[in-house]
């Protein structure tokens, strides 16, 4: 049996800066690329992962428009594009509001994330040598891997991060497009302050059964440890007060 020894990186007690990391995590983004409609989707995905939007929150399209200088039209396309991914609820006489997601949802989500993420780990497996697919696994892994668990937010951006290299090093752009709209509804339940610091204490020994298996070249464990950990993790946001969820 081959014997991993893990990289003395991961035993480091501080992460590396890192490019990907955001000075201020709830700031909101300026560049529109692809224009005003694409920004107004950004920020209210932004702001949701921020909390600076709260579950049940209505959207006040009189508000908006004057906060973000746009114009109502494209505002409601935005609406209409964010409702198309499950995000927002247009309601009559209400107008938008931030959805509160049902259990069976997100249950559903993770099931899909399972075999799209599982695959993503064992692909990487078999490109892990290629040109510097190794040091950009590397630098994710240790950000990963280091820190103090309590700290809920940073914890989901290593998180995040770890997830979103796996699947840009499996080699299957097509697969990363795939898996990043899933993984926003489970943000939105994690920023509801419901999780207790158990829960990334978990995710982050999850991860180092990831790692592992992906600097093992064992396509086989590394699938089975990503579709464990996101099964748990699913378990876990499922287990949480009925007050998290919507119907």
């Amino acid at each position: 049996m081959r014997t991993f020894e893990r990289p003395t990186w991961l035993l480091m007690a501080s992460p590396p800066p890192h490019p990907s990391r955001r000075s201020d995590p709830t700031s909101r983004p300026t560049p529109r690329r692809g224009g005003t409609v694409d920004f107004i989707v950004r920020d209210t995905e932004e702001a949701i992962r921020s909390g600076r939007l709260a579950l049940g929150q209505r959207l006040v399209e009189a508000d908006l428009v004057r906060e973000l200088g746009v114009s109502r039209s494209s505002l409601r396309e935005a609406f209409n594009r964010l409702s198309a991914s499950g995000l927002v609820e247009i309601v009559a006489n209400r107008g938008a509001i931030v959805r509160r997601l049902g259990r069976k949802e997100i249950a559903d989500r993770f099931a899909i994330r399972e075999k799209l993420e599982g695959l993503a780990a064992a692909l990487t497996t078999t490109l892990l040598d290629q040109g510097d697919n190794r040091s950009r696994f590397d630098v994710a892994a240790r950000y990963a891997l280091s820190g103090d668990p309590g700290a809920t937010g940073t914890e989901r951006d290593r998180n995040y991060e770890l997830h979103g290299v796996i699947a840009d090093l499996s080699g299957n752009p097509q697969l990363g497009a795939m898996i990043r709209p899933l993984w926003l509804p489970a943000v939105m339940v994690e920023m509801r302050r419901s999780l207790q610091p158990s829960f990334w204490a978990n995710s982050k020994r999850d991860h180092a059964r990831i790692v592992e298996a992906i600097l093992s070249r064992d396509a086989a464990a590394a699938e089975a440890a990503m579709s464990s950990h996101l099964r748990s993790q699913c378990a876990a946001i499922l287990s949480l007060p009925d007050r998290v969820f919507g119907r």
